[in-house]
């Protein structure tokens, strides 16, 4: 397990995603979080990056300080979890570990 990366970017939003299976309900959290780089053109690309939000007593309030931070700059720290199932495929993801506000760059 990878830990201890931080990535930097605006605060797009959570979005919650409900899945079922054989009659039992899972829910799991996302933070998005919207960073911009240059490419070799020049031209600034922008894209979403998705970090799960883990499942635990604190998650309402996690919810609402996300959402207090929408649209603001943000650091996400986060560890890649990854792994591999019985029949060969393989899953990641990467959780979040804490989220801090930064002042923007003057």
């Amino acid at each position: 397990m990878l830990t201890g990366f931080n990535f930097r970017g605006t605060v797009a939003g959570v979005r919650v995603y409900e899945s079922s299976f054989n009659g039992r309900v899972s829910t799991k959290y996302f933070l998005g979080v919207l960073s911009s780089v240059r490419n070799q053109y020049g031209i600034d690309e922008q894209k979403i990056q998705e970090f799960r939000i883990p499942n635990d007593n604190d998650a309402v309030q996690c919810m609402n300080y996300y959402n207090s931070l929408k649209g603001k700059l943000v650091e996400v720290s986060f560890e890649h979890r990854s792994g591999a199932l019985d029949d060969g495929r393989t899953w990641a993801f990467m959780v979040v570990t804490g989220v801090s506000e930064v002042k923007p760059e003057k």
